[in-house]
């Protein structure tokens, strides 16, 4: 018997939809300031989809904001959202034998 996760999340490609979601919301930036994208400095996706809201929208309370902050986030993990570098393994250490 095959058990199958019905969660819809397993499908999606979690980097490429990041740089989908990143490529229009430059794209918006770029034209709302009448420059190309590739002069815009490099944000954080969260910092896009924060930034959407605050040019198109009055506040961080603008009906939707938590919805699409939480969509994202599902969506591309928080460690794409926020470009958190995961930590590397530490190796462990070898601790001195203490002698008596």
């Amino acid at each position: 018997m095959v058990f199958r996760t019905p969660d819809w999340r397993q499908a999606v490609d979690k980097k490429l939809a990041a740089e989908k979601i990143r490529a229009r919301l430059e794209k918006r930036l770029a034209n709302f300031l009448s420059c190309e994208v590739g002069v815009l400095p490099r944000l954080k996706l969260g910092e896009l989809v924060h930034l959407a809201f605050a040019i198109w929208g009055e506040e961080e309370t603008l009906g939707g904001f938590n919805t699409t902050m939480n969509a994202v986030g599902q969506l591309v993990g928080r460690e794409l959202l926020w470009d958190i570098e995961p930590k590397a393994e530490e190796a462990e250490t070898p601790k001195p034998e203490v002698i008596n």
